[in-house]
């Protein structure tokens, strides 16, 4: 058991040897690309294991680096499998993990090759609302390229977008204000229907 402040990484890129179940706060997990850039391809919240591809043997496929202070249990990912081996129940909650991240990954390729910038960066926006439009964002503009997956200046370009249509407003030097929850779920293409399971309010 530790606790992990922000900007701390619990796992590493790479490693072999070991997984994380997020007790509390934020976790993003973080890719650094064979050309060196840097991707947030997941946010884990309470209850979330990261680093689950080391119970395969196989090494982690991304930073697990804290964005809140907070605690996690890390083992050995040996240990987890060897215990998930004697307890049949264990290995189910462990598969139906990794299943819902699957999906979330899924999801996640499919924005990435179909939808346009616009879509992209709302529906990053929307999904994580809790994250950058709370009172205490986790979240900052500077981190939106990351998750989205666009260039600083695409993404610059769509927020100038949706500050046109009065979405979303810029505040200061890196937080922003969400005006409009409704247009950004119909630019996002949610229609307002999804569940956010960043634990967090969306308003500001």
């Amino acid at each position: 058991m530790r606790t992990f402040e922000p900007g701390e990484t619990i796992v590493a890129q790479g490693d072999s040897s070991s997984l994380a179940l997020v007790l509390d706060g934020h976790v993003a997990i973080r890719r650094t690309t064979v050309d060196g850039r840097e991707l947030i391809v997941r946010i884990v919240t309470r209850g979330g294991l990261t680093g689950f591809l080391t119970l395969a043997a196989r090494p982690a496929g991304g930073d697990a680096v804290a964005l809140t202070s907070g605690p996690a249990a890390v083992w050995r990912a040996a240990e987890v499998r060897a215990l998930a081996n004697a307890d049949p129940g264990l290995a189910v909650d462990i598969l139906d993990n990794v299943l819902g991240t699957f999906g979330e990954l899924v999801s996640r390729l499919d924005s990435l090759l179909y939808q346009d910038a616009l879509r992209r960066v709302a529906r990053a926006l929307d999904l994580h609302a809790g994250l950058f439009f709370g009172d205490r964002p986790v979240l900052t503009r500077a981190q939106l390229p990351t998750i989205v997956g666009t260039s600083r200046e695409m993404t610059g370009r769509v927020l100038r977008i949706l500050e046109s249509r009065n979405v979303v407003a810029r505040v200061g030097r890196d937080r922003l204000r969400l005006l409009d929850p409704e247009g950004l779920a119909a630019t996002a293409g949610t229609g307002g229907s999804r569940s956010r399971n960043d634990g967090a309010s969306s308003s500001s």
